[in-house]
């Protein structure tokens, strides 16, 4: 029988043996971290032990790191903790949901809303924020990386502009964080999930260059300043840790080997079946790649895949109902990446795969499509 290959990186990455192995460690210290005794200062060392290395490798001091349940509460508190309520949010049209949906609430509960320009890869049109920042508005908003079409926003230029227009910028780097070096100059918020990265799930942070200018999502203790209150879940905590830093270390050469199983997929397919589009930009993310394969069905060929022992994800979401609903992120991009809004595949390799992985992808999916 085929091997099995997980190309869905993107969704979730296998988790680090390192980080396994921390939180292993830290579940043998079962002490609440806000507890006074001492085995709960052990249990609190490992969670600022674990702050610093965050730290360390993101390129801040550890009271800017607060950790919080994830990308989509990161992303959240970032919008909901900053803009008051009237107050005005800037975005893309093709952000997480989890970037969306917070700043529609913001519109919805009286608030304003604005959506820049993007051009077809997805990339900031620069002039639309120059004229959405002439308004003054409280917050932008904008994806590292993007999750499904794997464009990198040119963030340094973007802050730049936000910077001299005195505007907070908030940067959802849950596909980005480890896999890509980000400066954080011009950078007021920075969301990252563990799971992205090799961490467990369940966890995530928020870099917050100026913790004064963040409101609390959640009430509760003192913990994080009081600022995200909550048990801290140590042993997660350290899980995250441990994989950030190891991914960060290593990051250049798996970005080689993302970039080489990501180009011999796309050689070894478009050889075959000249038709297929590619919607992702040549210097997008390391190893996403998103494909459309007009005339045909993504969700039919995820399943086909599925069978054939390759996991990917469809290019358009389907609701608990089965209903398959256009990708929001191909629509926004127009052209040939709208057209094939129901018909396209995210391939996203990593550290699961092995070489040959990506000419193996392509030719199962190659033979599923000459069956057709």
């Amino acid at each position: 029988m085929n091997h099995e290959i997980y190309a869905d990186h993107a969704a979730t990455a296998p988790i680090e043996p390192l980080a396994l192995e921390a939180m292993y460690t830290a579940y043998q210290e079962y002490a609440n971290p806000a507890a006074l005794y001492r085995s709960a200062l052990h249990t609190k060392q490992t969670v600022e032990k674990a702050r610093l290395t965050v730290a360390e490798n993101l390129g801040c001091t550890p009271d800017h790191i607060f950790f919080t349940s994830g990308g989509s509460e990161s992303n959240t508190w970032a919008i909901r903790g900053t803009v008051p309520q009237g107050g005005h949010v800037v975005t893309t049209p093709i952000e997480h949901h989890s970037v969306l949906n917070a700043c529609a609430s913001i519109r919805d509960d009286g608030g304003r809303m604005t959506t820049l320009e993007v051009d077809g890869f997805g990339r900031v049109v620069p002039e639309s924020l120059t004229r959405a920042l002439a308004a003054h508005p409280n917050l932008v908003s904008l994806q590292y990386a993007n999750n499904e079409v794997g464009v990198v926003q040119n963030i340094p230029a973007l802050a730049a502009l936000c910077r001299e227009a005195d505007v907070l910028l908030h940067v959802d780097a849950v596909q980005a964080a480890g896999h890509l070096a980000i400066p954080l100059d011009g950078i007021d918020f920075l969301s990252a999930s563990a799971h992205k990265f090799g961490g467990p799930k369940g966890i995530g942070f928020l870099y917050v260059r100026e913790p004064r200018k963040l409101r609390p999502l959640i009430y509760g203790g003192s913990q994080q300043y009081g600022l995200r209150p909550g048990t801290e879940p140590a042993a997660l905590i350290a899980g995250l840790a441990a994989a950030f830093k190891v991914t960060c270390d290593e990051r250049r050469q798996r970005t080689a080997k993302k970039r080489a199983l990501a180009e011999e997929f796309w050689q070894t397919l478009h050889a075959a079946r000249p038709e297929a589009r590619l919607h992702t930009p040549a210097d997008g993310l390391p190893g996403l790649l998103s494909v459309g394969l007009p005339g045909r069905s993504g969700q039919r060929l995820t399943y086909q895949l599925d069978v054939a022992g390759v996991s990917v994800s469809p290019g358009a979401a389907c609701d608990n109902r089965g209903v398959q609903e256009p990708s929001h992120v191909l629509m926004a991009l127009g052209g040939t990446a709208a057209e094939d809004a129901l018909s396209t595949l995210r391939f996203s390799f990593g550290s699961a795969n092995r070489p040959g992985d990506g000419k193996e992808a392509a030719e199962r999916l190659i033979k599923i499509l000459e069956q057709q």
